[in-house]
């Protein structure tokens, strides 16, 4: 009896481990490559992004789509997922490793998954579907081929968007570090240093930070005179100091700026900051914004990366952090600098400097908040309501203390839009002799550079609600145009044999959600694809004669078209 529950035992482990086996950092992986062609990246992970960091690895494929995209191992489909926007077409393996690959930006998907997707849109009839095939429903082979290459989605030119993940967590997990085949023997370049006067919370501190250029090849670099000399007044018994440092890195095989993998700091031989880039959690990527410094990337797209923290940033690419990297530097006072660099592959770049302070009175961090302006603070929540808005602004929103910006004059305005935010919040804002229905009403959020975004809230009684995540100037607006067809390939009443049907559509205000093609009253699958504005349909061998097709069209308000034609297949 004991032998024979041993063995049970020793079974149901067995099983456990082939189903549900748990990533090992420490294990080998020979995974077959996605792609049959030279391995070359036009971006790597861990790169800077807008709001986030690049959770993958783009391979080129020649400026081109259609080549063949491979499962890397024997696993199953465990989601697919088909959109204009975004990953566009995309799909994830889960590997019985406890892997999970994802393959990005394909122009169509193969065998018997592109047969899966097709039933899913005619189930929903809705091109846009995200599915969870059953586990083990859809298995892949290694080396299988489960697509093809393309462009669709957010891509803005051909290529493989590939990450591979931690399926348990679900953190993605930098690939270069499988052994794909992407060779590169070029060390980082570091272009420069930015030294900040910080509050204890690693708050920086406005108008006190100065910049040096970085000069330099082949891993060793310096800064003009190897000294960077900073005002006594940086340094406070409140505060500290804090670097950030513009760093990129190069491969072989092409010149696109990519992220760095590793990163060290040293204060007089000391090592006070060390990041790295092997996972990155997608609950915390967007406090990118508190990691980079945001205004140098998006006003001049330099690529400073800060090697101190703020207490809220929750990013896990920091290994080792002394005092969060706030230094407590002192007037009168110099420190030797060290700043090491590396890329995936153990290339190496070095920025050595001294830091000397100039002699004089500390300053005091707490000046920061006392300039008699009214500030948003990341620790704090923010509350206002009256009969022109309300306003629930939850702690976490932001990173950094930031001047009130709030006012109402036929529009409120809450902040800059230049300023990030980490989360959604809550505005509601009255609609004024109300004459409509509900469904009617939308939010329209003006940027500061007059960009405008449409934003879908809830209407109770005479107030909408919206949840947002930017901050901008804000007004209701009324939608009751129906989206229009602005153009298509074909007469009504010709001849489509072996043409394919396309159309361009547009909507004034709040955008168009359903697009749905009928022939003979069977609904067809309509694609969009947003770069080109086109709506297009290739019908298949099966359509043939004439046919009577609809085309019906609904915007996020609630207004509809129909067209009608008849055409012959």
């Amino acid at each position: 009896m004991k032998w024979t529950i041993l063995i049970i035992v020793a079974f149901l482990a067995a099983v456990d481990n082939y189903g549900i086996a748990q990533y090992d950092a420490t294990k080998k992986y020979d995974f077959h490559p996605p792609l049959n062609i030279p391995l070359v990246l036009s971006a790597n992970f861990g790169e800077l992004r807008s709001n986030h960091f690049h959770t993958g690895i783009d391979f080129k494929t020649n400026q081109k789509t259609g080549y063949n995209l491979y499962s890397i191992e024997d696993g199953y489909i465990s989601r697919v997922k088909v959109s204009p926007h975004g990953y566009g077409l995309v799909v994830y393996i889960d590997h019985y490793n406890g892997l999970t690959s994802v393959y990005a930006h394909c122009e169509e998907f193969k065998g018997p998954l592109a047969e899966l997707v097709r039933q899913q849109q005619r189930k929903a009839q809705h091109y846009e579907i995200e599915y969870y095939p059953p586990k083990d429903s859809l298995k892949v082979k290694r080396g299988e081929v489960i697509a093809i290459s393309g462009n669709s989605g957010s891509s803005t030119a051909p290529h493989l968007h590939f990450e591979i993940r931690d399926t348990k967590t679900e953190h993605a997990l930098n690939p270069l570090l499988f052994n794909f085949e992407v060779l590169d023997t070029r060390k980082p370049t570091i272009r420069g240093v930015k030294v900040y006067a910080l509050t204890d919370e690693g708050y920086r501190i406005p108008n006190k930070s100065k910049v040096l250029s970085a000069y330099g090849s082949n891993g060793s670099f310096s800064v003009s005179g190897n000294k960077l000399t900073i005002p006594a007044n940086y340094t406070s018994p409140n505060g500290g100091v804090g670097f950030a440092f513009d760093a990129i890195d190069q491969l072989n095989a092409a010149d696109n700026i990519c992220g760095i993998f590793k990163v060290y700091l040293e204060i007089d031989g000391d090592t006070v900051y060390h990041q790295d880039m092997t996972e990155i959690s997608f609950e915390s990527n967007r406090q990118i914004n508190s990691h980079k410094d945001y205004e140098d990337y998006h006003l001049r797209r330099k690529h400073f990366q800060k090697t101190f923290k703020t207490p809220h940033n929750e990013l896990p690419i920091y290994k080792y952090l002394k005092d969060d990297g706030i230094l407590k530097f002192q007037p009168g006072k110099s420190y030797a600098v060290q700043y090491s660099c590396e890329d995936a592959y153990g290339n190496r770049s070095q920025l050595a400097f001294e830091l000397a302070v100039m002699e004089g009175a500390q300053g005091d961090a707490s000046d920061y908040y006392l300039d008699n302006r009214t500030y948003l603070y990341p620790d704090s929540a923010f509350m206002k309501a009256t009969d022109d808005y309300y306003i629930l602004f939850p702690p976490g929103m932001i990173y950094e203390p930031t001047p009130l910006k709030l006012s109402y004059a036929q529009e409120l305005t809450f902040g800059s839009s230049a300023v990030p935010v980490d989360d959604y919040y809550k505005i509601m804002l009255p609609i004024k002799n109300k004459s409509l229905s509900n469904q009617k009403y939308c939010v329209v959020r003006k940027k500061d550079n007059g960009a405008v975004q449409v934003i879908i809230g809830v209407v109770n009684k005479d107030w909408i609600t919206i949840k947002v995540r930017d901050f901008g100037r804000f007004s209701v607006a009324a939608d009751t145009t129906a989206p229009v067809v602005t153009r298509k390939s074909f007469v009504n009443g010709s001849t489509v044999r072996g043409k394919e049907l396309y159309f361009s559509l547009s909507d004034d205000l709040s955008g168009i959600v359903e697009y749905d093609l009928y022939i003979d009253d069977v609904w067809q699958v309509l694609q969009y694809e947003p770069k080109t504005r086109k709506y297009f349909f290739p019908p298949d061998a099966s359509i043939v004669g004439k046919k009577k097709v609809v085309l019906r069209l609904e915007d996020a308000c609630g207004n509809r078209v129909e067209e009608n034609y008849e055409l012959v297949f």
